[in-house]
C-alpha cells in the first residue's frame, strides 16, 4: 500500500490526494475522480479496477458505467465496452459518450446499422462534430451501408468471374475492396481492431485470385 502511495504520488498530486479520500471512505463518489485522473495519466488498468470496485457500490451510476465502458475499449477489452456501454445507453438512450465510443465499435466490427444509430444521437445534439461526420462518411463509403464481403458459396465465386460476368462488377469489387482499406485506415491507431476470420479471409483470397486469373486470360 505505502509503495503504490509513492506511485502515485510521483505521478501526479490529485491522484495522491483522491486516492487518501477514497481509503479514508471506500463508498465514496470520489472513484470516479480518481479514475478519470489514471485515465489522464494514461493508467488504463488502474482506472478500470477503481471503476470496477466503485461500481460495486454504485451500480447504476451512470457516469462511471459510461467511463468504464470507454476504459475497456482503450484497453482493447471490446466485449466488456460493448456490454458496458449499451448497457448504459439502455439507461440513458441519449448519453453522447456512450454512443461516440459504441459508434467507432460498431464500425471495427463492420456493423454499420448500428454505428449509424449511434452517429445519428451524436450529431442530433452537435450536427457540425467532425469526428463523427467523418465516421459517418466512411460508413456511407461502404457498398450498401456494410462492408464488402466475399462470396460465401462456391456458386457465388463461380458467378464472379463467370465468362458472362460485367467487366464493371469487377471494378466494382475492386473498388470495394480499396473502400475497405480507406476505412480502416481512417480509424485511430490505437483503438483494438477486430480481425476476419481466416475462412472469410481464404474466401476472399480465392476469388480475387479467380477474378485475377479472368483478367489476364
Amino acid at each position: 500500500m505505502a509503495e503504490a502511495s509513492r506511485m502515485e504520488s510521483s505521478l501526479s498530486p490529485q491522484i495522491d490526494k483522491l486516492a487518501k479520500k477514497l481509503a479514508k471512505d471506500p463508498h465514496s463518489k470520489v472513484f470516479l475522480q480518481l479514475a478519470e485522473e489514471y485515465v489522464k495519466a494514461g493508467l488504463f488498468q488502474e482506472a478500470a479496477a477503481v471503476l470496477e470496485e466503485g461500481l460495486k457500490t454504485y451500480p447504476t451510476f451512470l457516469t462511471a458505467r459510461v467511463a468504464l465502458g470507454r476504459v475497456y475499449y482503450q484497453l482493447g477489452l471490446v466485449p466488456k465496452a460493448k456490454a458496458m456501454l449499451e448497457e448504459a445507453v439502455k439507461m440513458s438512450p441519449d448519453n453522447l459518450l456512450a454512443h461516440r465510443t459504441l459508434a467507432q465499435l460498431y464500425v471495427h466490427e463492420g456493423a454499420s446499422e448500428p454505428a449509424l444509430r449511434s452517429c445519428s444521437v451524436v450529431l442530433s445534439a452537435n450536427p457540425k462534430d467532425e469526428e463523427i461526420l467523418a465516421l459517418k462518411a466512411t460508413i456511407d463509403q461502404w457498398p450498401g451501408s456494410g462492408p464488402p464481403s466475399a462470396p460465401h458459396t462456391v456458386q457465388e465465386a463461380s458467378q464472379a468471374t463467370s465468362p458472362d460476368s460485367d467487366p464493371r462488377e469487377e471494378t466494382a469489387a475492386r473498388d470495394g475492396e480499396g473502400r475497405a482499406s480507406a476505412a480502416a485506415a481512417s480509424f485511430d491507431a490505437s483503438s483494438p481492431q477486430v480481425s476476419p476470420s481466416s475462412e472469410k479471409i481464404e474466401r476472399l483470397t480465392t476469388w480475387l485470385g479467380k477474378i485475377r486469373q479472368r483478367r489476364i486470360s
